[in-house]
Order: C-alpha cells, then sequence, then structure tokens
C-alpha cells in the first residue's frame, strides 16, 4: 500500500481520520501522568514516525481518557469509537459503569460520567464517531416469541443510547455480528434483520443514533439457502470426500442477506477491512444446487461499492500476506496501518468505494498493545497509523 502523494488529493478526509480504542486498550488502565505515578515508556525520538525503529528517550506515558484523547489530537486524529468506556478510577474524570440492577441513582452516575467524558472530547476538539457495547441479548426480534425486550435489557439499552447522545455519537454499535455467524442458515439471519430493524427504529426515532453491528470472517461465509444436496469433494481441497449431505448455497454471502431484509434508510454497519480480506482468503468455494463444488471468491471493495453508504464505519485494520495458502488459517498478519509490509491496497479501497468523505475508517489493531515489555507500543502504532491515514493519497 503506498502513501505517497497523487493528483487526486486526500483520500481519507482529516476530520474522518479515527481509531477504535481497542488498538489502545493498555492506556485507560494505567495511572495518568498527571497523578504523578505513570508508566515508562517509549514514544518515538525526532525521526519517528518516518523511523519506527527510533524509539526515542524513556518517558512517562499518557494514562486514562484525558491523556489518550490529547495524544489523539497531537498525532492527527479526529474520530474516536470506544470498545468500553472504563478507566482507573484514580484518573482526570473517574470512572462509572451502569449498574447491574439499573437503579435510578447508578444510572445518573454514569450519564454524569459521560458529560466528563464529553468534556474531554470537546476539550481536544475529537468526535465520538461509535462505539462497541450493548445490545440486548433476551430479544430476538418482534417476531420472535415473547415480541418484547425484557424492561431491564430496554432500560439498559435506553440508557446507553443516552450516554451515546450525551457523547454525541450518531452511531452506536456492537462488536458482533447481528447473530451467530456459525449458523449459515437463512432463517436466522432472516430474523437477525427484523430485530436489527426495530432496534434502529427506536434508536433513530427517539435518539437520532443509527445502531450497526460489526462483523468479522464469518459473516462474508456462503448463506446456506438452498436444498439439501450430496456432496463428494472437500470444500477447501476438492479431494473426494464419503458422499455427505449439505445444504446448498446460492452464491449469497450472510452480510449481504442481512443488508437485504434492513431497511436501508435505518440499518448501517462497519466493516473490518482486514477480516474482509480474510474471509476472500477463506471462503473461496461453495457447493451450488447440484452440490458441485464451485470457486467464488469474495470482492471486499466490490461489497462495499455496490451499497456504498450500508458500510458507515470501517475497521482500517491493515495485513501483511501470510505463505498459507487459500482456505488454511486467515490468510493475513496484522500490522500497522500503512505499514511497508502491508498486502491490503487501502489506497485503490479507498479511492473506489464510492460516497468520497462519507465513510468513517477507525484504525484498530488487535496486537497493538506491548504488554509490560513495551508499554508505548500501542501508542507509537497508533502515531504510525494515524501519518500514513493523514498521508493517504490517490
Amino acid at each position: 500500500m503506498s502513501t505517497a502523494s497523487a493528483a487526486n488529493g486526500r483520500l481519507i478526509p482529516p476530520s474522518k481520520v479515527g481509531t477504535i480504542t481497542f488498538s489502545q486498550r493498555d492506556v485507560p488502565g494505567r495511572l495518568a501522568i498527571a497523578t504523578g505515578n505513570p508508566v515508562m515508556g517509549f514514544l518515538g525520538g525526532p525521526g519517528f514516525p518516518e523511523d519506527p525503529t527510533d524509539l526515542g528517550p524513556l518517558v512517562p506515558l499518557p494514562g486514562g481518557w484525558r491523556e489518550l484523547f490529547e495524544f489523539f489530537a497531537g498525532v492527527g486524529i479526529k474520530q474516536v469509537e470506544f470498545a468500553g468506556y472504563g478507566q482507573n478510577a484514580a484518573n482526570p474524570g473517574g470512572t462509572a459503569s451502569y449498574p447491574t440492577d439499573g437503579n435510578a441513582a447508578g444510572r445518573a452516575a454514569y450519564l454524569d460520567y459521560a458529560g466528563r467524558l464529553r468534556g474531554f472530547l470537546d476539550e481536544f476538539g475529537l468526535e465520538a464517531i461509535g462505539n462497541h457495547g450493548f445490545v440486548p441479548s433476551t430479544w430476538n426480534g418482534p417476531n420472535s416469541p415473547g415480541g418484547v425486550m425484557s424492561a431491564a435489557d430496554e432500560l439498559r439499552l435506553r440508557t446507553e443510547l443516552e450516554f451515546a447522545a450525551i457523547l454525541g455519537m450518531p452511531y452506536m454499535g456492537t462488536g458482533g455480528d447481528p447473530t451467530n455467524a456459525g449458523n449459515r442458515n437463512i432463517e436466522p439471519w432472516t430474523i437477525a434483520g427484523e430485530k436489527w430493524t426495530a432496534l434502529n427504529q427506536l434508536s433513530v426515532g427517539e435518539y437520532g443514533i443509527q445502531m450497526y453491528t460489526h462483523n468479522h470472517s464469518p459473516a462474508y461465509h456462503f448463506l446456506q439457502d438452498g436444498p439439501m444436496v450430496t456432496v463428494t469433494e472437500d470444500r477447501v481441497t476438492g479431494a473426494p470426500i464419503a458422499p455427505t449431505q449439505v445444504r446448498a448455497e446460492s452464491g449469497k454471502r450472510l452480510m449481504q442477506h442481512y443488508l437485504d431484509t434492513t431497511d436501508p434508510s435505518l440499518v448501517v454497519v462497519e466493516m473490518d477491512i482486514f477480516w474482509a480480506h480474510v474471509a476472500q482468503h477463506q471462503w473461496r468455494w461453495r457447493y451450488d444446487e447440484n452440490g458441485d463444488r464451485v470457486e467464488d471468491i469474495f470482492d471486499p471493495l466490490a461489497q462495499v461499492a455496490r451499497q456504498t453508504k450500508r458500510y458507515a464505519l470501517y475497521h482500517a485494520k491493515d495485513g501483511d500476506r501470510t505463505t498459507q495458502p487459500p482456505g488454511v488459517g486467515n490468510g493475513y498478519d496484522m500490522v500497522p496501518f500503512g505499514d511497508p509490509r502491508s498486502d491490503i491496497d487501502f489506497a485503490r479501497f479507498f479511492r473506489k468505494q464510492g460516497a468520497k468523505g462519507f465513510h468513517n475508517p477507525n484504525y484498530e489493531q488487535d496486537n497493538a498493545p506491548g504488554g509490560t515489555a513495551d508499554p508505548g507500543q500501542s501508542l507509537r502504532f497508533t502515531h504510525i497509523s494515524a501519518a500514513n491515514m493523514n498521508g493517504l493519497r490517490g
């Protein structure tokens, strides 16, 4: 992936350069510099981030939300997707969580905490773009048994929506699929579409917030939407196998069925671009209505481009291609965004996705934290990634 300048200018507007705080999940829980007892580590020297090996001197590391947001602003990040709201209680702003019993005093304290987080965001000119948080699990949609969610879940959902509204979020999400991606039958995915349309009718209608799901590679496997057929070839290798009964696949992917069964004016999703490329590596063959093994390779860019405004958010997670053969393993290892080892063409992706300036890409790297051996690593990787997102041209 090249971040070199080109005539067409920036591919990610400055106001859309974001990150999900799962990448920096070690930072909120450690003591802030302001407490007088910070963790020491390396944030990079004068040649950093152009030279990622220039670690610089040992320095106090930011801790807690306020100092993390200050760091984000300093490296060119403007949008924040939360992966949990808690921090070390000794840090500026303290902490609070949703009370397990839903009591009024606990909910009020939780919402007061949202106001303090909003103050930190505003102080450094940042926007809360979304989160990975609560979605009611006691309810599968308006046509499911019972037809309504539990009173406790509805109270929690409304409180979380109010928390998100205080933060100024246009979107509120979850880190999971709309339903169990291990079940590829068509029926649960249809029900999931009904559930998420109903959730968005509430969230958009009453709070002005769109609720979204997130997806990894299983969500782009083939929907099992055909008749039962007998197959005699291994899906991945094509080697002969004993005759086996499976449900045939038309070629439609799970997430596409979900998109087709939800209201496009209400329901958006978040694509993890790394995991979409893993899906391209993994889910390359299907069994058709005759039981024949058919190659049918997933194209993440085409998936977005034909319905681009359904993909309001991304995880801009980069990957280095492994030597694993197609269908084996993940096919990619995670690296900082724009790393020279990258084999995901983000310049092409953002150039051809359509609706320029609409999408909200958030840098993510699951393996960014360096633990006690290198506690500054997640922040250095964030700096590298933010520089490359801001420098992406095409």
